[in-house]
């Protein structure tokens, strides 16, 4: 899992930069400039929205990002849907649990990123494969 980063930290940075006008690293001084690595995950985005006039998608993936580089690990409040998908998939949810927040985090965006339940579905059964394959 570690070798294939999905969501936020998969994301070309030349992507990230156009997107929002910045790279990771711009981002990242702006933010530490802004003591955000006391914010909790939620008051970064709200940060990147309102300081910075960031779409949400591209304020989560920001933060996203903003956390993997500073090493920052927040509590990650995992769906009801995963966590019960999970219940029968115990070597799944430990290699989760394993996981840094942000790759956590990364995931979960990800599968919120699909556009609808069957969707969501299929991106579940995927990541438990893949976490259960490592």
């Amino acid at each position: 899992m570690h070798d294939q980063p999905r969501g936020p930290l998969a994301i070309p940075e030349e992507v990230i930069q156009f997107e929002t006008g910045r790279t990771t690293d711009d981002w990242c001084v702006m933010l530490d400039a802004s003591a955000a690595q006391g914010f909790s995950h939620a008051q970064l985005i709200e940060h990147l929205e309102r300081i910075y006039g960031l779409e949400t998608r591209w304020a989560s993936t920001v933060a996203v990002r903003y956390e993997a580089a500073r090493g920052i690990e927040h509590e990650v409040a995992v769906p009801a849907d995963v966590v019960a998908a999970m219940i029968f998939k115990a070597a799944a949810r430990r290699r989760f649990e394993q996981l840094s927040r942000p790759e956590q985090r990364s995931l979960l965006i990800w599968l919120d990123a699909a556009t609808d339940a069957r969707e969501r579905t299929a991106r579940i059964a995927e990541m438990l494969d893949r976490l259960s394959a490592n």
